[in-house]
């Protein structure tokens, strides 16, 4: 599926979304038909119940207590996680700052498809939302009828492109729970995000050894060629495995320019032999393909004083990619795997902290509500909040300028 296709795709998706709530407030036909089918619109976002109240079950201390030790657990480890790479490029930042240098890379650059993250990896990313949400969520319901709290409905949903899930308690029984009972549902679901993410993780090595038997290399890639240069002049196709120049064999970077500083003395000509590769759209990987092409590299003698050696690509270096056998299934399982590693571990993360709606805020306003120090609590929510926005809005800045 081509860029533009899916650009409008995404689009269309959100007009429809748009178009929905809009009749909804306009239509009240309409919006009742929406309450029969189990649907909730909001601007940009669209909810259907799946499930209706799920009453609360009798368990004993043996299930509640490792839960709620679990849940706690979690949510300490996670917020600590999330305040380490917060606060510690904050420090970095000023660090920069102060040294009239530039700022570092933000490690928090939000989810934009088509600008801060390829469109070929967005299906997989999607799945490994959904999926991550409704174990999110899925936690959080269990966690509540276990501890006697029961649920009025549950379901799944869009917001702009993304999938979401939801489960909404009984907010009466909720608020009248002791403070266990809170920390226990509510960290529910960041403990079942970081179990996930592990796994995860163990799954993609089990997954890389087989895989690792398709690589082929070491190669010198060809990632980009500068079409003012003789590389570029000759229509020299990348990404592309370099495989030789002349008849001779190019496996290293010191070979390559042993090849193209041979004849520095007035023009010259170098017959590249390259195979492209093949994004596979998924995490970046490539396979490499069974055609070979040839392309003659014409430096001139006027090239060779103004660049040297140089013809115009830009190479990598003893990297390995994976061989046109490669089992499709595999490398989709390695990358589906990887990505559910990376969204539950961040969902677990954020969730943690203290950002107002987030499990961990309402979390740390139950604590600090018991103790009457609500100005505490929204003073660290607050500056939290402002800080992690600074943060994204740095990674959306370095993401568009790049």
């Amino acid at each position: 599926m081509s860029r533009e296709v899916s650009l409008m795709l995404m689009a269309s998706l959100v007009a429809v979304e748009l178009l929905v709530y809009y009749l909804s407030k306009t239509s009240q036909s309409f919006r009742e038909r929406l309450t029969r089918l189990g649907l909730t619109s909001q601007p940009g976002v669209l909810l259907l119940d799946v499930g209706g109240r799920v009453g609360p079950r009798a368990v004993g201390k043996s299930v509640r207590y490792p839960l709620l030790a679990l849940s706690l657990g979690s949510l300490a480890l996670s917020a600590y996680l999330f305040y380490s790479i917060l606060l510690g490029y904050v420090a970095e930042l000023l660090a920069s700052l102060s040294r009239g240098v530039e700022a570092p890379q933000s490690p928090l650059v939000p989810i934009v498809p088509g600008i801060t993250l390829s469109l070929d990896i967005l299906p997989p990313l999607l799945v490994a939302i959904g999926i991550g949400l409704v174990v999110h969520e899925a936690s959080h319901m269990l966690a509540a009828v276990a501890n006697g709290v029961p649920v009025e409905s549950w379901g799944v949903g869009l917001a702009l492109i993304f999938p979401v899930a939801y489960v909404r308690t009984s907010e009466e029984v909720f608020s009248r729970s002791g403070l266990f009972v809170k920390a226990s549902v509510l960290g529910a679901g960041v403990a079942a995000n970081l179990v996930l993410g592990l796994l995860s993780l163990s799954l993609v090595g089990a997954v890389a050894q087989p895989l690792s038997t398709y690589l082929e290399g070491p190669h010198v890639l060809i990632v980009g060629v500068d079409q003012d240069m003789p590389a570029g002049r000759s229509g020299l196709r990348w990404p592309a495995v370099l495989e030789q120049i002349n008849g001779t064999a190019i496996d290293s970077l010191e070979r390559l320019r042993s090849v193209l500083n041979a004849s520095l003395d007035g023009a010259a000509v170098f017959r590249f032999r390259v195979r492209p590769l093949v994004g596979t759209g998924l995490c970046g990987y490539y396979t490499s393909s069974e055609d070979v092409e040839e392309y003659l590299v014409v430096r001139t003698a006027e090239d060779a004083e103004r660049y040297g050696y140089r013809v115009g690509i830009s190479v990598a270096p003893a990297a390995y990619v994976f061989s046109s056998r490669t089992p499709p299934y595999m490398l989709y399982a390695s990358c589906q795997l990887q990505l559910l590693y990376i969204v539950n571990v961040s969902l677990a993360v954020v969730n943690s902290a203290p950002l107002l709606v987030t499990d961990g805020g309402r979390l740390l306003s139950e604590l600090l509500k018991r103790v009457r120090a609500q100005r505490l609590d929204g003073a660290i929510q607050w500056t939290t909040l402002a800080l992690t926005a600074l943060v994204v809005a740095l990674g959306l800045v370095q993401a568009l300028s790049r």
